[in-house]
Protein backbone atom coordinates (compact mmCIF):
# COMPACT_ATOMS: atom_id res chain seq x y z
CA UNK A 1 0.00 0.00 0.00
CA UNK A 2 1.00 3.56 -0.69
CA UNK A 3 0.13 6.64 0.98
CA UNK A 4 -2.07 8.90 -0.97
CA UNK A 5 -1.33 12.59 -2.04
CA UNK A 6 -4.13 14.18 0.08
CA UNK A 7 -2.76 12.67 3.51
CA UNK A 8 0.90 13.04 2.82
CA UNK A 9 -0.30 16.91 2.46
CA UNK A 10 -2.20 17.12 5.73
CA UNK A 11 0.90 15.44 7.33
CA UNK A 12 3.12 18.23 6.45
CA UNK A 13 0.20 20.62 7.47
CA UNK A 14 -0.07 18.86 11.28
CA UNK A 15 4.05 18.72 11.34
CA UNK A 16 4.84 22.69 10.29
CA UNK A 17 1.28 24.20 11.50
CA UNK A 18 3.49 27.92 12.30
CA UNK A 19 4.03 28.27 9.05
CA UNK A 20 0.46 28.42 7.75
CA UNK A 21 -0.55 31.60 8.62
CA UNK A 22 -3.62 32.29 6.77
CA UNK A 23 -4.85 28.52 6.98
CA UNK A 24 -8.43 28.73 8.44
CA UNK A 25 -8.84 30.72 5.40
CA UNK A 26 -8.26 28.18 2.42
CA UNK A 27 -8.31 24.87 4.06
CA UNK A 28 -12.01 23.29 3.42
CA UNK A 29 -13.92 22.52 6.63
CA UNK A 30 -13.75 19.20 5.87
CA UNK A 31 -9.74 18.65 6.38
CA UNK A 32 -10.18 21.02 9.42
CA UNK A 33 -11.72 18.44 11.45
CA UNK A 34 -9.71 16.19 10.40
CA UNK A 35 -6.92 17.71 11.04
CA UNK A 36 -8.01 18.82 14.53
CA UNK A 37 -8.10 15.13 14.78
CA UNK A 38 -4.59 14.26 14.37
CA UNK A 39 -3.56 16.95 16.20
CA UNK A 40 -4.83 15.57 18.94
CA UNK A 41 -3.78 11.73 18.33
CA UNK A 42 -0.26 13.14 18.22
CA UNK A 43 -0.23 15.13 20.68
CA UNK A 44 0.28 18.17 19.32
CA UNK A 45 -1.89 20.77 20.45
CA UNK A 46 1.53 23.11 21.92
CA UNK A 47 1.15 26.04 24.11
CA UNK A 48 2.55 27.81 20.94
CA UNK A 49 0.45 26.12 18.94
CA UNK A 50 -3.25 26.26 20.53
CA UNK A 51 -3.55 30.25 20.12
CA UNK A 52 -2.86 29.33 16.14
CA UNK A 53 -5.48 26.42 15.92
CA UNK A 54 -7.99 28.38 18.22
CA UNK A 55 -7.52 31.03 15.19
CA UNK A 56 -7.58 29.20 12.10
CA UNK A 57 -9.11 25.69 12.38
CA UNK A 58 -11.83 26.15 15.72
CA UNK A 59 -14.29 28.15 12.94
CA UNK A 60 -18.42 28.29 13.02
CA UNK A 61 -18.26 25.77 10.50
CA UNK A 62 -17.23 22.55 12.14
CA UNK A 63 -19.74 20.03 12.58
CA UNK A 64 -17.41 16.76 13.85
CA UNK A 65 -15.19 16.81 16.78
CA UNK A 66 -12.99 13.83 17.61
CA UNK A 67 -10.39 14.37 20.58
CA UNK A 68 -8.85 11.48 21.74
CA UNK A 69 -6.46 10.46 24.40
CA UNK A 70 -4.59 13.95 24.22
CA UNK A 71 -3.14 14.88 27.70
CA UNK A 72 -2.57 18.47 25.87
CA UNK A 73 -6.32 19.15 25.64
CA UNK A 74 -7.45 20.63 29.04
CA UNK A 75 -9.90 22.82 29.86
CA UNK A 76 -8.86 25.87 28.21
CA UNK A 77 -8.47 23.81 24.88
CA UNK A 78 -12.45 23.41 25.36
CA UNK A 79 -13.11 26.97 26.27
CA UNK A 80 -11.55 28.23 23.09
CA UNK A 81 -13.54 25.79 21.06
CA UNK A 82 -16.65 26.35 22.72
CA UNK A 83 -16.39 29.94 21.80
CA UNK A 84 -15.75 29.36 18.31
CA UNK A 85 -19.79 29.28 17.87
CA UNK A 86 -19.42 26.30 16.32
CA UNK A 87 -22.57 24.11 15.95
CA UNK A 88 -21.17 20.36 16.41
CA UNK A 89 -23.68 17.17 15.38
CA UNK A 90 -21.20 15.13 16.57
CA UNK A 91 -18.34 15.09 19.84
CA UNK A 92 -16.21 12.99 21.28
CA UNK A 93 -14.03 13.21 23.36
CA UNK A 94 -12.12 10.10 24.72
CA UNK A 95 -9.34 9.77 27.47
CA UNK A 96 -8.53 13.78 28.10
CA UNK A 97 -7.11 13.25 31.77
CA UNK A 98 -6.99 16.68 32.32
CA UNK A 99 -10.44 17.79 31.46
CA UNK A 100 -13.03 18.98 33.83
CA UNK A 101 -16.74 19.75 34.44
CA UNK A 102 -15.53 23.15 33.43
CA UNK A 103 -14.35 21.83 30.22
CA UNK A 104 -17.10 19.92 29.31
CA UNK A 105 -19.30 22.45 29.80
CA UNK A 106 -17.43 24.91 27.15
CA UNK A 107 -18.13 23.02 24.81
CA UNK A 108 -21.63 20.97 25.15
CA UNK A 109 -23.52 23.76 26.52
CA UNK A 110 -25.76 25.39 23.83
CA UNK A 111 -25.17 22.23 21.26
CA UNK A 112 -29.18 22.41 20.49
CA UNK A 113 -27.85 20.43 17.37
CA UNK A 114 -25.44 17.72 18.86
CA UNK A 115 -26.42 13.93 17.06
CA UNK A 116 -23.71 12.19 18.68
CA UNK A 117 -22.01 12.77 21.65
CA UNK A 118 -19.77 10.48 23.18
CA UNK A 119 -17.75 11.05 27.13
CA UNK A 120 -15.71 8.28 27.44
CA UNK A 121 -13.25 7.85 30.33
CA UNK A 122 -12.12 11.39 31.58
CA UNK A 123 -11.52 10.70 34.97
CA UNK A 124 -12.40 14.43 36.04
CA UNK A 125 -15.51 15.00 35.28
CA UNK A 126 -18.92 14.00 37.35
CA UNK A 127 -22.58 13.23 36.48
CA UNK A 128 -23.06 17.37 37.01
CA UNK A 129 -22.30 18.05 33.20
CA UNK A 130 -25.63 16.01 32.09
CA UNK A 131 -28.01 19.15 32.82
CA UNK A 132 -25.99 21.22 30.60
CA UNK A 133 -26.22 18.90 27.67
CA UNK A 134 -29.72 19.70 25.76
CA UNK A 135 -30.53 18.47 21.96
CA UNK A 136 -34.21 18.09 20.63
CA UNK A 137 -31.80 15.56 18.01
CA UNK A 138 -29.71 13.87 19.87
CA UNK A 139 -29.68 10.00 19.44
CA UNK A 140 -26.52 8.59 20.67
CA UNK A 141 -25.08 8.84 24.09
CA UNK A 142 -22.16 7.53 25.77
CA UNK A 143 -20.41 8.13 29.09
CA UNK A 144 -17.81 5.80 30.47
CA UNK A 145 -15.66 6.76 32.93
CA UNK A 146 -12.68 4.53 34.40
CA UNK A 147 -13.92 2.25 36.70
CA UNK A 148 -10.81 1.83 38.64
CA UNK A 149 -10.80 5.49 39.86
CA UNK A 150 -14.61 6.02 40.54
CA UNK A 151 -17.08 4.21 42.79
CA UNK A 152 -20.04 3.39 40.91
CA UNK A 153 -22.59 4.53 40.75
CA UNK A 154 -21.23 7.69 39.84
CA UNK A 155 -24.20 8.55 37.62
CA UNK A 156 -27.30 9.73 40.00
CA UNK A 157 -30.65 8.94 39.44
CA UNK A 158 -31.83 13.05 39.31
CA UNK A 159 -28.44 14.13 37.05
CA UNK A 160 -29.76 11.22 34.33
CA UNK A 161 -33.60 12.19 35.17
CA UNK A 162 -32.79 15.52 34.12
CA UNK A 163 -30.75 14.65 31.17
CA UNK A 164 -33.75 12.43 29.88
CA UNK A 165 -36.00 15.09 30.29
CA UNK A 166 -34.50 17.20 28.06
CA UNK A 167 -33.24 14.49 25.63
CA UNK A 168 -36.09 13.08 24.54
CA UNK A 169 -35.01 11.59 21.45
CA UNK A 170 -31.99 9.58 22.83
CA UNK A 171 -32.06 5.89 20.89
CA UNK A 172 -28.62 4.64 21.98
CA UNK A 173 -27.08 5.07 25.26
CA UNK A 174 -24.23 3.51 27.11
CA UNK A 175 -23.22 4.29 30.59
CA UNK A 176 -20.44 2.83 33.10
CA UNK A 177 -22.74 2.23 35.41
CA UNK A 178 -24.78 -1.05 36.84
CA UNK A 179 -28.55 -1.89 36.37
CA UNK A 180 -29.34 0.06 38.64
CA UNK A 181 -29.82 2.59 36.41
CA UNK A 182 -32.11 1.22 34.32
CA UNK A 183 -35.57 2.34 35.82
CA UNK A 184 -34.98 6.28 35.73
CA UNK A 185 -33.79 6.03 31.79
CA UNK A 186 -36.81 3.43 30.94
CA UNK A 187 -38.97 5.83 32.20
CA UNK A 188 -37.46 9.31 30.86
CA UNK A 189 -36.80 7.80 27.45
CA UNK A 190 -39.48 5.13 27.03
CA UNK A 191 -40.87 4.48 23.72
CA UNK A 192 -37.84 6.09 21.60
CA UNK A 193 -35.23 4.12 23.59
CA UNK A 194 -33.40 1.59 20.97
CA UNK A 195 -30.21 0.46 22.67
CA UNK A 196 -29.63 0.60 26.59
CA UNK A 197 -25.94 -0.63 27.31
CA UNK A 198 -25.13 -0.99 30.81
CA UNK A 199 -23.47 -3.76 32.99
CA UNK A 200 -26.32 -6.21 33.68
CA UNK A 201 -24.35 -8.68 35.89
CA UNK A 202 -26.39 -7.66 38.86
CA UNK A 203 -29.99 -6.94 36.96
CA UNK A 204 -33.20 -7.93 38.91
CA UNK A 205 -36.34 -9.78 37.26
CA UNK A 206 -38.12 -6.07 38.75
CA UNK A 207 -35.16 -4.37 36.46
CA UNK A 208 -36.24 -6.48 33.60
CA UNK A 209 -39.88 -5.99 33.47
CA UNK A 210 -39.86 -1.93 34.21
CA UNK A 211 -37.66 -2.31 30.65
CA UNK A 212 -40.47 -3.64 28.86
CA UNK A 213 -42.84 -1.80 30.16
CA UNK A 214 -41.68 1.35 28.95
CA UNK A 215 -39.80 0.46 26.07
CA UNK A 216 -41.71 -1.84 23.40
CA UNK A 217 -38.87 -0.24 20.80
CA UNK A 218 -35.88 -2.19 21.88
CA UNK A 219 -33.99 -3.48 18.68
CA UNK A 220 -30.79 -3.71 20.90
CA UNK A 221 -29.97 -5.68 24.41
CA UNK A 222 -26.66 -7.28 25.79
CA UNK A 223 -27.82 -9.37 29.17
CA UNK A 224 -24.55 -10.90 28.80
CA UNK A 225 -23.70 -12.16 32.63
CA UNK A 226 -26.87 -11.26 33.94
CA UNK A 227 -27.10 -14.38 36.33
CA UNK A 228 -29.98 -13.49 38.34
CA UNK A 229 -32.87 -12.61 35.33
CA UNK A 230 -35.51 -15.29 35.26
CA UNK A 231 -37.77 -16.46 32.79
CA UNK A 232 -40.73 -14.63 33.74
CA UNK A 233 -39.73 -11.26 33.32
CA UNK A 234 -37.29 -12.09 30.33
CA UNK A 235 -40.78 -13.78 28.76
CA UNK A 236 -42.53 -10.03 29.49
CA UNK A 237 -39.49 -8.42 27.88
CA UNK A 238 -39.94 -10.52 24.44
CA UNK A 239 -43.34 -10.13 24.36
CA UNK A 240 -43.18 -6.33 25.19
CA UNK A 241 -40.05 -5.37 22.36
CA UNK A 242 -41.92 -7.07 19.02
CA UNK A 243 -38.91 -5.37 17.40
CA UNK A 244 -36.04 -6.94 18.92
CA UNK A 245 -33.39 -7.63 16.57
CA UNK A 246 -30.02 -8.29 18.43
CA UNK A 247 -30.13 -10.29 21.76
CA UNK A 248 -26.94 -11.81 23.55
CA UNK A 249 -28.14 -13.98 26.47
CA UNK A 250 -24.24 -15.55 27.20
CA UNK A 251 -23.54 -16.51 30.68
CA UNK A 252 -27.01 -15.60 32.18
CA UNK A 253 -27.02 -18.91 34.23
CA UNK A 254 -29.99 -18.47 35.54
CA UNK A 255 -32.25 -19.30 32.11
CA UNK A 256 -30.30 -22.03 31.68
CA UNK A 257 -31.49 -24.09 34.78
CA UNK A 258 -34.02 -26.93 34.45
CA UNK A 259 -37.17 -24.91 35.17
CA UNK A 260 -36.29 -21.62 33.40
CA UNK A 261 -35.08 -23.08 30.26
CA UNK A 262 -38.34 -23.37 28.38
CA UNK A 263 -37.97 -19.53 28.02
CA UNK A 264 -35.79 -20.34 25.02
CA UNK A 265 -39.00 -21.40 23.20
CA UNK A 266 -40.05 -17.98 23.06
CA UNK A 267 -37.50 -16.12 21.51
CA UNK A 268 -38.27 -13.22 19.35
CA UNK A 269 -38.85 -14.21 15.63
CA UNK A 270 -37.48 -10.44 14.62
CA UNK A 271 -34.24 -11.71 16.57
CA UNK A 272 -31.48 -11.09 12.99
CA UNK A 273 -28.45 -11.22 15.83
CA UNK A 274 -28.29 -14.23 19.03
CA UNK A 275 -25.57 -14.96 21.19
CA UNK A 276 -25.62 -17.66 23.40
CA UNK A 277 -21.84 -16.90 24.71
CA UNK A 278 -21.18 -19.39 27.52
CA UNK A 279 -24.43 -20.25 28.50
CA UNK A 280 -24.52 -23.70 30.23
CA UNK A 281 -27.83 -24.86 28.39
CA UNK A 282 -27.64 -28.73 28.68
CA UNK A 283 -31.27 -29.58 27.40
CA UNK A 284 -30.76 -30.24 23.67
CA UNK A 285 -34.34 -30.29 22.24
CA UNK A 286 -34.87 -26.75 23.85
CA UNK A 287 -31.78 -25.53 22.14
CA UNK A 288 -32.62 -26.46 18.48
CA UNK A 289 -36.19 -25.60 18.69
CA UNK A 290 -36.02 -22.61 20.11
CA UNK A 291 -33.17 -21.53 17.84
CA UNK A 292 -34.66 -23.33 14.63
CA UNK A 293 -37.71 -20.88 14.98
CA UNK A 294 -36.11 -17.94 13.94
CA UNK A 295 -36.78 -17.05 10.20
CA UNK A 296 -34.92 -14.22 9.85
CA UNK A 297 -31.76 -14.65 11.84
CA UNK A 298 -28.28 -14.12 10.04
CA UNK A 299 -25.77 -14.11 13.37
CA UNK A 300 -25.65 -16.80 15.55
CA UNK A 301 -23.08 -16.94 18.39
CA UNK A 302 -22.64 -20.12 20.12
CA UNK A 303 -19.78 -20.64 21.90
CA UNK A 304 -19.17 -22.75 24.29
CA UNK A 305 -22.84 -24.15 25.00
CA UNK A 306 -22.56 -27.73 25.96
CA UNK A 307 -25.88 -28.59 24.00
CA UNK A 308 -24.06 -28.42 20.77
CA UNK A 309 -22.55 -30.98 19.31
CA UNK A 310 -22.46 -32.47 15.57
CA UNK A 311 -26.14 -33.94 15.33
CA UNK A 312 -27.47 -30.05 17.18
CA UNK A 313 -25.77 -28.30 14.62
CA UNK A 314 -27.33 -29.96 11.97
CA UNK A 315 -30.64 -29.84 12.88
CA UNK A 316 -30.13 -26.37 13.60
CA UNK A 317 -28.74 -25.26 10.14
CA UNK A 318 -31.38 -27.46 8.09
CA UNK A 319 -33.93 -24.73 9.21
CA UNK A 320 -31.79 -21.12 9.15
CA UNK A 321 -28.58 -22.24 7.16
CA UNK A 322 -29.47 -20.55 4.79
CA UNK A 323 -29.83 -17.69 5.84
CA UNK A 324 -27.08 -17.04 8.12
CA UNK A 325 -24.25 -15.08 7.29
CA UNK A 326 -22.14 -15.33 10.54
CA UNK A 327 -21.62 -17.97 12.42
CA UNK A 328 -19.49 -18.71 16.21
CA UNK A 329 -18.86 -22.15 17.36
CA UNK A 330 -15.22 -21.61 18.35
CA UNK A 331 -14.38 -23.10 22.09
CA UNK A 332 -17.25 -26.00 21.97
CA UNK A 333 -16.29 -27.68 25.53
CA UNK A 334 -17.29 -31.13 24.32
CA UNK A 335 -15.41 -33.48 21.94
CA UNK A 336 -18.92 -34.43 20.60
CA UNK A 337 -18.49 -31.24 18.02
CA UNK A 338 -16.14 -33.01 15.06
CA UNK A 339 -15.80 -32.14 11.28
CA UNK A 340 -19.01 -33.94 10.59
CA UNK A 341 -20.85 -30.76 12.60
CA UNK A 342 -18.71 -28.80 9.89
CA UNK A 343 -20.31 -30.54 7.37
CA UNK A 344 -23.39 -29.27 7.54
CA UNK A 345 -21.82 -25.52 7.66
CA UNK A 346 -20.49 -26.41 4.04
CA UNK A 347 -24.20 -27.96 2.68
CA UNK A 348 -26.78 -25.65 4.69
CA UNK A 349 -24.75 -22.10 4.97
CA UNK A 350 -24.19 -20.86 1.20
CA UNK A 351 -24.25 -17.32 2.03
CA UNK A 352 -22.17 -17.52 4.86
CA UNK A 353 -19.61 -14.35 5.13
CA UNK A 354 -18.04 -14.99 8.57
CA UNK A 355 -17.32 -18.68 9.81
CA UNK A 356 -15.44 -18.75 13.40
CA UNK A 357 -13.92 -22.39 13.89
CA UNK A 358 -11.54 -21.26 17.12
CA UNK A 359 -9.91 -23.73 19.87
CA UNK A 360 -11.88 -26.58 18.81
CA UNK A 361 -10.25 -30.04 20.09
CA UNK A 362 -10.68 -32.51 17.01
CA UNK A 363 -11.57 -30.23 14.60
CA UNK A 364 -9.24 -30.56 11.34
CA UNK A 365 -11.45 -28.24 8.78
CA UNK A 366 -11.17 -30.72 5.92
CA UNK A 367 -15.42 -30.98 5.41
CA UNK A 368 -14.96 -26.92 5.08
CA UNK A 369 -12.91 -27.36 1.51
CA UNK A 370 -15.67 -27.45 -0.63
CA UNK A 371 -16.67 -23.34 0.22
CA UNK A 372 -12.91 -22.30 -0.65
CA UNK A 373 -13.36 -24.31 -3.93
CA UNK A 374 -16.42 -22.44 -5.06
CA UNK A 375 -15.30 -19.03 -6.33
CA UNK A 376 -18.93 -17.96 -5.59
CA UNK A 377 -19.49 -18.75 -2.29
CA UNK A 378 -15.40 -18.35 -1.11
CA UNK A 379 -15.79 -14.99 -2.19
CA UNK A 380 -18.61 -13.72 0.12
CA UNK A 381 -16.13 -14.89 3.19
CA UNK A 382 -15.21 -11.65 4.83
CA UNK A 383 -14.20 -12.82 8.08
CA UNK A 384 -11.96 -16.02 9.09
CA UNK A 385 -11.22 -17.09 12.14
CA UNK A 386 -10.12 -20.73 12.06
CA UNK A 387 -7.37 -21.32 14.58
CA UNK A 388 -7.94 -25.07 16.09
CA UNK A 389 -4.61 -26.97 16.90
CA UNK A 390 -5.50 -29.82 14.68
CA UNK A 391 -6.25 -27.70 11.42
CA UNK A 392 -4.87 -28.94 8.50
CA UNK A 393 -2.12 -27.43 6.32
CA UNK A 394 -4.14 -27.99 3.21
CA UNK A 395 -6.98 -26.31 4.30
CA UNK A 396 -5.52 -23.41 5.45
CA UNK A 397 -3.72 -23.03 1.61
CA UNK A 398 -6.97 -23.52 0.16
CA UNK A 399 -8.01 -20.54 2.97
CA UNK A 400 -5.86 -17.86 2.15
CA UNK A 401 -5.78 -18.40 -1.97
CA UNK A 402 -9.51 -18.46 -2.27
CA UNK A 403 -10.71 -15.48 -0.58
CA UNK A 404 -10.79 -12.14 -2.42
CA UNK A 405 -12.92 -10.03 0.02
CA UNK A 406 -11.29 -11.05 3.07
CA UNK A 407 -10.61 -8.84 5.94
CA UNK A 408 -10.28 -10.36 9.02
CA UNK A 409 -8.05 -13.66 9.69
CA UNK A 410 -7.38 -15.08 12.62
CA UNK A 411 -4.95 -18.05 12.60
CA UNK A 412 -3.26 -17.38 16.05
CA UNK A 413 -0.96 -20.34 17.43
CA UNK A 414 -1.29 -22.19 14.82
CA UNK A 415 2.70 -23.00 14.10
CA UNK A 416 2.28 -24.20 10.43
CA UNK A 417 1.30 -21.27 9.13
CA UNK A 418 4.45 -20.26 6.96
CA UNK A 419 5.79 -17.27 4.87
CA UNK A 420 4.85 -18.61 1.46
CA UNK A 421 1.16 -18.63 3.00
CA UNK A 422 0.71 -15.11 4.79
CA UNK A 423 2.65 -13.99 0.88
CA UNK A 424 -0.22 -15.99 -1.07
CA UNK A 425 -2.74 -14.01 1.40
CA UNK A 426 -1.44 -10.94 0.34
CA UNK A 427 -1.76 -11.77 -2.54
CA UNK A 428 -5.30 -12.95 -3.27
CA UNK A 429 -6.96 -10.89 -0.01
CA UNK A 430 -6.29 -7.11 -1.29
CA UNK A 431 -9.54 -6.00 1.44
CA UNK A 432 -7.18 -7.88 4.54
CA UNK A 433 -6.93 -5.24 7.43
CA UNK A 434 -7.07 -7.21 10.44
CA UNK A 435 -5.09 -10.05 11.21
CA UNK A 436 -3.98 -11.98 13.93
CA UNK A 437 -0.74 -13.91 13.80
CA UNK A 438 0.01 -14.59 17.76
CA UNK A 439 2.60 -16.87 18.38
CA UNK A 440 2.81 -18.06 14.53
CA UNK A 441 6.76 -19.39 15.09
CA UNK A 442 7.22 -19.76 11.64
CA UNK A 443 6.95 -16.13 10.32
CA UNK A 444 9.49 -13.92 9.75
CA UNK A 445 10.05 -10.30 8.40
CA UNK A 446 9.84 -11.51 4.72
CA UNK A 447 6.65 -12.24 4.72
CA UNK A 448 4.89 -9.61 7.46
CA UNK A 449 6.83 -6.90 4.64
CA UNK A 450 5.40 -8.36 2.01
CA UNK A 451 1.92 -8.29 3.59
CA UNK A 452 2.01 -4.91 4.83
CA UNK A 453 3.11 -3.95 1.31
CA UNK A 454 -0.28 -5.45 -0.41
CA UNK A 455 -3.22 -5.02 2.09
CA UNK A 456 -4.40 -2.02 3.67
CA UNK A 457 -4.05 -2.84 7.59
CA UNK A 458 -5.64 -1.38 10.84
CA UNK A 459 -4.92 -4.09 13.37
CA UNK A 460 -2.28 -6.45 13.43
CA UNK A 461 -1.58 -9.04 15.86
CA UNK A 462 1.92 -10.73 16.12
CA UNK A 463 2.64 -11.32 19.83
CA UNK A 464 5.21 -14.18 20.39
CA UNK A 465 6.71 -13.65 16.62
CA UNK A 466 10.56 -14.27 18.32
CA UNK A 467 11.97 -13.96 14.50
CA UNK A 468 10.56 -10.23 13.85
CA UNK A 469 12.47 -7.73 13.56
CA UNK A 470 12.91 -3.61 12.95
CA UNK A 471 12.41 -4.50 9.78
CA UNK A 472 9.09 -5.23 9.78
CA UNK A 473 8.23 -2.17 11.74
CA UNK A 474 9.81 0.38 9.37
CA UNK A 475 8.00 -1.28 5.98
CA UNK A 476 4.74 -0.41 8.54
CA UNK A 477 5.69 2.81 9.21
CA UNK A 478 5.99 3.68 5.43
CA UNK A 479 3.00 1.24 4.10
CA UNK A 480 0.39 1.30 6.25
CA UNK A 481 -0.27 4.70 7.52
CA UNK A 482 -4.21 3.85 8.25
CA UNK A 483 -2.54 1.16 11.34
CA UNK A 484 -4.69 1.38 14.29
CA UNK A 485 -3.63 -1.45 16.60
CA UNK A 486 -0.70 -3.59 16.88
CA UNK A 487 0.53 -6.02 19.38
CA UNK A 488 4.19 -6.92 19.35
CA UNK A 489 5.14 -8.76 23.23
CA UNK A 490 7.85 -11.00 23.62
CA UNK A 491 8.90 -9.91 19.92
CA UNK A 492 12.38 -9.15 21.72
CA UNK A 493 14.18 -8.19 18.42
CA UNK A 494 11.65 -5.64 17.67
CA UNK A 495 13.20 -2.66 19.33
CA UNK A 496 10.94 0.30 21.51
CA UNK A 497 12.36 3.26 19.52
CA UNK A 498 11.54 1.47 16.43
CA UNK A 499 7.97 1.22 17.90
CA UNK A 500 7.70 4.77 18.33
CA UNK A 501 8.96 5.78 14.95
CA UNK A 502 5.80 3.72 13.83
CA UNK A 503 3.28 5.60 16.39
CA UNK A 504 4.67 8.86 14.56
CA UNK A 505 3.60 7.78 11.12
CA UNK A 506 0.45 6.76 11.82
CA UNK A 507 -2.54 8.79 10.99
CA UNK A 508 -4.33 8.24 14.22
CA UNK A 509 -3.37 7.47 17.47
CA UNK A 510 -1.43 4.05 17.51
CA UNK A 511 -1.91 1.90 20.63
CA UNK A 512 0.88 -0.28 20.68
CA UNK A 513 1.67 -3.57 23.33
CA UNK A 514 5.04 -4.16 23.41
CA UNK A 515 6.09 -6.18 26.62
CA UNK A 516 9.53 -7.51 26.14
CA UNK A 517 10.76 -8.56 29.72
CA UNK A 518 13.77 -10.57 28.42
CA UNK A 519 14.98 -8.32 25.76
CA UNK A 520 18.91 -7.01 26.21
CA UNK A 521 19.21 -3.81 27.53
CA UNK A 522 21.31 -2.79 25.06
CA UNK A 523 19.37 -4.19 21.84
CA UNK A 524 20.34 -1.42 19.01
CA UNK A 525 18.59 -2.33 15.83
CA UNK A 526 19.89 -1.15 12.67
CA UNK A 527 20.31 -1.53 8.84
CA UNK A 528 23.20 -3.41 7.17
CA UNK A 529 25.01 -1.16 4.76
CA UNK A 530 26.44 -4.55 3.18
CA UNK A 531 23.53 -6.92 2.98
CA UNK A 532 20.32 -4.09 3.11
CA UNK A 533 19.15 -6.06 6.30
CA UNK A 534 18.34 -4.61 9.64
CA UNK A 535 20.05 -6.82 12.34
CA UNK A 536 21.00 -6.42 15.85
CA UNK A 537 23.88 -3.98 15.53
CA UNK A 538 25.02 -4.73 19.34
CA UNK A 539 25.36 -8.43 17.95
CA UNK A 540 27.65 -7.57 15.40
Amino acid sequence: MVWKLGELCLQCIQENLGNYPNLGASLPNLYKEILIERLACHDRFFPHHVTHISKSLFTKSLRHINLQRCKQVTDSVLKLLGKSGCKLELLKMNGLTDVTDLGVRAVVEGQDALQVLHIKELPLISDKVLKYVKSPDLWSFKMTHPARNVKLPWLSDAALSVFCEQNRSIKEIKISGNSESVPVIARGLKSSLEELNLNYQSATDGEIEILAENCPNLKKLNLNGARSIGKDSVLMLFQACTQMEELDLGYCTKLASSSHREVFWTLPQSLKVLSLLGLNLEDEKIFVEGISRLPHVTTLKLCGVPALNDSTLQKILEKIGPNLLELNVSGVITSQFTDEGLKSVTKYCTKLESLHISLLKTVTGKTLAPIFNNPSRAARITSLSINSRMMEASVLDLAVSSCPNLEFLNVSGLTIVTDSMIMTLADHSPRLNHICLKGCKMLTDKSICYLCAHCPLKILVLSGVHALTDKSIFCLASSCPQLEDIYLDACAQVSPAAVRYLEDQCLKRLKTKHAIPNASPNQVMGKNLDTGEYCRLDLL
